[in-house]
């Protein structure tokens, strides 16, 4: 049977709203241009539920049930048993595969617009987010928590990969200045002690600071202000083999020490590591019994009892963090390394983190070097006790 492929979209169109007329069998339609002017009509009836053959101009068209018009396969004789259900089975396949199509381009936007890990941040990009709870922890520190525009449908916290490596921070933008500060976000709390926060959410602890650009400017942001964030940005990575942890803090240094404690303790892949924490603060305000991060510190205390310890030391009550302290602590007397550099000290971890005068004087400065921030030399009171069997970091 012979096929042609002639352009009928425009004759179609043409007959759309024309009038009809019955003569013969046969219908017509009038043009006041054109005359009497044979129109499609149905010149047999249907003998498959799929399929609607029409007679036009002495072509035989089949319409699909499903989509647009066949304009590339008329007949010019009427169509046989066997075209019938040629073009029966073509109608079908074609709308099982825009069926399919149409389910699988469904399913892979609603995937593609479902909350994760890569959606909430497009490096370089800053990523906005809104505050969504201020909490004072101080006269001078809040909590502030955050939480990305795309936040509904997180089944699972999309910063895991994160909280297992160890310690990592994001940075946040004065966009009047338009400079970033790094931050370093706190563990997500049991929800014993925080049923708000969702996951998505980050937490952070602010300290107002004199002449502090960014620190001042989100510590005055409202609850509903927005706020922009660029990262994460992975720091030191825990090795596997890692028995003991002793942390320095000092202020807001204990929020990467509450990430560390937070991986080896609560993520399962360091089952017998034991982690120390000295953290000191200049007044007792800072660390009063009721903060939020007091409470939170004494939770995984009483979770983990034989893995985790913390000493409170306030410089107004004459607590500090002096050379015989540390000393207890580590017990050695034997030269000490800083760096980078795996060796068999691994397995025992000395983190030193708050302002840089803390860390100044407990481990000497860190150490620009073609324009990167390096390690340096260890210094200051640490280089004095000699420890040979920590591998020392400084934040």
């Amino acid at each position: 049977m012979s096929k042609i492929q002639p352009n009928i979209r425009h004759s179609l169109l043409k007959l759309c709203g024309q009038q009809r007329q019955f003569v013969a069998g046969q219908v017509f339609s009038h043009s006041n241009r054109n005359g009497w002017r044979r129109q499609l009509s149905s010149s047999s009836p249907k003998t498959n539920g799929d399929e609607d053959w029409r007679y036009h101009r002495g072509y035989w068209i089949p319409f699909a049930q499903f989509g647009p018009t066949r304009k590339l396969k008329i007949y010019t004789k009427p169509p046989s048993t066997q075209d019938r259900a040629r073009v029966a089975k073509v109608d079908k396949w074609v709308y099982s595969v825009t069926v399919l199509c149409a389910i699988s381009g469904t399913l892979y936007f609603a995937l593609a617009d479902s909350p994760t890990e890569l959606q909430i941040f497009n490096a370089p990009r800053f990523t906005p987010f809104t505050i969504v709870a201020k909490e004072a922890v101080s006269t001078t520190g809040i909590i502030l928590t955050v939480r990305p525009e795309k936040s509904a449908g997180f089944m699972e916290d999309p910063y895991t990969k994160e909280w297992k490596i160890g310690t990592w921070s994001v940075e946040f933008k004065q966009p009047q200045l338009q400079i970033a500060r790094s931050y370093t976000p706190l563990p997500p709390s049991s929800p014993s002690l925080d049923s708000q926060t969702r996951n998505g959410d980050l937490r952070f602890l602010i300290r107002k600071e004199e002449g502090g650009e960014v620190s001042n400017y989100l510590a005055n942001l409202p609850v509903g202000g927005r706020v922009e964030l660029r990262g994460p940005h992975t720091g030191n990575e825990i090795p596997g083999h890692v028995t003991d942890v002793l942390f320095l803090a000092g202020g807001t240094g204990i929020a990467p020490a509450m990430q560390v404690a937070y991986t080896l303790l609560e993520t399962g892949s360091f089952p017998s590591a034991r982690m120390h924490i000295l953290w000191a603060n200049r007044r007792k305000e800072d660390c009063i019994a009721t903060g939020k991060i007091v409470r939170e510190l004494e939770s995984l205390q009483k979770q983990h009892p034989d893995n985790f310890m913390i000493d409170y030391l306030v410089d107004e009550e004459g607590t500090i963090m002096d050379q015989k302290r540390i000393s207890s602590l580590t017990k050695n007397n034997s030269p000490g390394k800083s760096g980078s550099v795996t060796t068999r000290i691994d397995s025992k971890l000395l983190f030193i983190s708050g302002p840089e005068g803390f860390v100044k004087f407990l481990a000497g400065p860190k150490k620009w070097e073609d324009g990167k921030e390096t390690q340096g030399e260890l210094g200051g009171l640490l280089k004095r006790l000699g420890l040979r069997d920590w591998k020392i970091w400084k934040l």
